[in-house]
């Protein structure tokens, strides 16, 4: 579907930002429509200058870590092309409820400081409502403070996902994580039950502190991955899930609904924890989800992809206003998606 937008210079270098190239800078902040450009070293000043509710774009290229003290989304440019160093502080003051994703299409390389428990790439300080990471890569992630309505959107998690007893509820949709963790750095995980823990077409590869997890898994492939000795799965709720049931059983107190098991360690083997059937292997042995999808993170209506949806400019005609001072845009946008 094309469709036809009329825009301000402002929302133009706005869009550039996500899928085009914009000469000579990196850094872009959007504020009520209006856009500042900065360059790639001033990431920190253009933090500064930002308000709740901006817009921070980073387009292709590397930075520094940073910190997040205030109600912004800072988006990259998707598909491993923004690349970030060093750690994300996430410390937006207590308790605010969000409206929207904070942190969007962004890689971020593990991190090395003073001990293995410490190496976040992302850490989040402070008590949160919806807190929300979308189409990022990322090694580990840890909740600090109390965490209600988490959602981990179309990522890859190839370290851990810290889900200590302060993180009372998320959800995870179309994503690859390769360790659930269930304690933070200095104490056991204790279970409440009133924790809701959902994965929705997600391939999980394995646990620590697993005999804690109690959680619900819909249209996912999971497994434990782990040598030692046999494990349950306990509490928990599985519809349509494929588990690898190598070292794992599921008892009793559990609720299934079409669940399928398979001994092969292909499931929990693959390093970049797709699950090593194909789709195809995956519909020729009948694993599909309720969503008429195949199971795991390349099923459902928005599978796994680190590559944001940029609407793809195919004609452009700009027109100077000089009484209004503005330069009016007309672009066409060839997107059928939109």
């Amino acid at each position: 579907m094309r469709k036809r937008y009329l825009c301000t210079l402002a929302c133009l270098l706005a869009m550039c930002v996500a899928g085009f190239a914009l000469p000579n800078s990196s850094v872009l902040l959007q504020h009520k429509g209006f856009v500042t450009v900065y360059h790639q070293d001033s990431l920190n000043v253009a933090l500064a200058a930002a308000v709740d509710g901006d817009t921070l774009f980073l387009s292709k290229g590397t930075y520094p870590g940073f910190t997040i003290d205030k109600k912004l989304t800072v988006r990259g440019a998707g598909n491993g092309e923004t690349i970030i160093t060093g750690m994300i502080t996430i410390a937006i003051p207590d308790s605010v409820t969000l409206e929207s994703t904070v942190l969007e299409g962004l890689s971020l390389k593990p991190y090395v400081n003073d001990g293995y428990d410490n190496n976040f790439n992302i850490l989040v300080t402070k008590p949160l409502n919806n807190f929300k990471i979308k189409q990022c890569d990322f090694e580990k992630l840890m909740f600090e403070r109390t965490m209600n309505g988490v959602v981990i959107d179309r990522c890859y998690c190839s370290g851990y996902l810290a889900l200590p007893e302060y993180v009372r509820s998320l959800t995870a949709n179309n994503s690859k994580i390769a360790k659930l963790r269930f304690r933070n750095n200095t104490t056991s995980y204790t279970h409440d039950s009133s924790k809701q823990l959902t994965f929705v077409n997600c391939n999980v590869l394995s646990f620590e502190n697993f005999e804690n997890f109690k959680g619900t898994f819909i249209n996912s492939i999971t497994g434990y991955g782990r040598t030692g000795s046999q494990v349950s799965f306990s509490s928990c709720s599985f519809i349509n899930t494929l588990i690898c049931d190598y070292r794992l059983t599921i008892d009793g107190t559990c609720y299934t609904e079409n669940v399928w098991t398979d001994g092969s360690t292909k499931l929990v083997s693959d390093y970049n924890y797709n699950c090593m059937y194909s789709d195809e292997e995956l519909i020729e042995k009948g694993y599909i989800g309720n969503d008429g999808t195949v199971i795991g993170c390349n099923g459902g209506t928005t599978p796994h992809t680190l590559k944001l949806a940029v609407p793809e400019v195919t004609s452009a005609d700009v027109k100077l206003d000089a009484a209004q001072r503005q330069l009016n845009v007309d672009l066409i946008l060839g997107n059928d998606n939109e």
